[in-house]
């Protein structure tokens, strides 16, 4: 086991800047104490993560917006099924009311008309006509 060095079956040769020769594509001039760090390429976990980290905003964002518009459809349809209820009540025939039925018909009737800028049951019964 007493080998010397210098009978090794493996030689190396180092330079005058004291790198070896072993691999000629190691750069020399490298300093293990510099101040920047040594980057590596990123690993197939890490490379994961960051592409659902991008996903997650983005699906987010996604689900927020239809959630909006399904919200304002919810919206549209639920005054679109009032103004329908208030046209018919508008429309109801009025000849078999009593004297205090009529009474609360009208002031609902002037009520509704206020709130949907109508001007006069026909322009109720034209706006009601399909085209």
């Amino acid at each position: 086991m007493g080998e010397s060095i210098g009978n090794s079956s493996k030689i190396t040769k180092s330079s005058a800047s004291g790198a070896s020769s072993d691999n000629p594509n190691t750069p020399s001039s490298y300093e293990f104490n510099s101040s920047s760090p040594m980057e590596r390429p990123m690993g197939q976990k890490a490379a994961k993560r960051k592409g659902k980290a991008k996903e997650i905003p983005n699906a987010m964002q996604d689900a927020r917006i239809k959630r909006e518009t399904a919200m304002e459809r919810l919206a549209q349809c639920k005054e679109d099924e009032l103004e329908l209820k208030a046209m018919n009540i508008i429309m109801k025939d009025t000849s078999t009311m009593n004297d205090n039925q009529r009474d609360i018909h009208e002031k609902y009737c002037n009520k509704m008309k206020k709130i949907w800028n109508v001007v006069s049951i026909i322009d109720v019964k034209w706006s009601l006509v399909p085209l």
